[in-house]
């Protein structure tokens, strides 16, 4: 019994593969034009200062400022200068 239910089986599936074939090749999907454009204007997140904004970039994004950008810092930023020191791998 169980052999006779294989067989069937396996010989729908050949039959559903042959059809795939006979119809073509399967036809693309188009669900929009192009990239939506997307201005954000402000974003409030409820005063939390650690929280991350809501979206998600995928690509490339370039950004090109008015004017000049003040960059601010809670501490000032530590810069120190590291020597080459040649070796067999990296981290060595």
């Amino acid at each position: 019994m169980a052999d006779r239910y294989l067989k069937i089986v396996l010989t729908l599936i050949a039959l559903e593969l042959f059809w795939l074939i006979a119809i073509g090749p399967p036809r693309t999907a188009a669900a929009q034009a192009g990239a939506t454009r997307v201005i954000i204007t402000g974003i409030d997140l409820d005063g939390l200062r650690d929280s991350a904004l809501p979206v998600d970039v995928k690509g490339l994004v370039t950004i090109v400022p008015a004017g000049p950008l003040k960059i601010e810092a809670d501490e000032p930023l530590r810069v120190e200068s590291v020597p080459y020191t040649p070796s067999q791998r990296p981290g060595e």
